[in-house]
């Protein structure tokens, strides 16, 4: 009977330590996955990360990258490149192209699943067409942006976009078809 009892303890004891390893081998992936950063200099770094509009790149730099990201066949790096692009026209007061930018940025988010850059770009869109008054396609924009963050589990870019939509009386329990 002590045979057996050490027998049963030794497997529950290798089972157990198994299991902690493997459980501390996923917790270091996650924070791992959590505290990566992009690589320093590399312009069109993007999965479902945004170039920082903040990041001081002047537009010969970035429309650079992008007829890079063209001839090379690299259609993923294109969605944040357009979406940052289409920042500095903001800046410059060139709304329309800003607008034309935004477009291919979610046109190539949604097909390269970028759904961040996806998201963020709605926003913008659905900004500059609330300045210009169309308070309909801003609302659109932004459903679509808000339901891009629940997704994401973005708690504060979906209220932050929750909270426009109340502000600017648009409805919020539309359901969108083929936008």
């Amino acid at each position: 009977m002590r045979e057996l009892l050490a027998q049963v303890d030794t497997a529950w004891i290798l089972v157990c330590a198994t299991a902690l390893v493997v459980a501390a081998l996923l917790a270091v992936l996650a924070v791992w996955k959590r505290h990566r950063k992009a690589p320093v200099g590399d312009l069109a770094f993007m999965s479902q990360r945004l170039i920082d509009v903040s990041s001081g790149l002047d537009t010969p730099s970035i429309e650079k990258a992008i007829r890079e990201a063209e001839a090379k066949g690299q259609p993923n790096k294109l969605p944040s490149l357009y979406y940052v692009l289409a920042q500095r026209m903001i800046e410059a007061g060139e709304t329309a192209k800003a607008q034309g930018l935004l477009q291919r940025s979610i046109r190539d988010a949604a097909t390269a699943d970028q759904d961040e850059v996806h998201g963020r770009a709605r926003v913008v869109l659905g900004d500059l067409a609330h300045e210009d008054g169309d308070l309909t396609t801003a609302c659109e924009h932004w459903q679509i942006a808000r339901a891009l963050f629940v997704e994401l589990k973005q708690h504060d870019d979906h209220e932050s976009v929750e909270a426009r939509m109340l502000r600017n009386g648009c409805p919020t329990d539309w359901v969108l078809n083929d936008f």
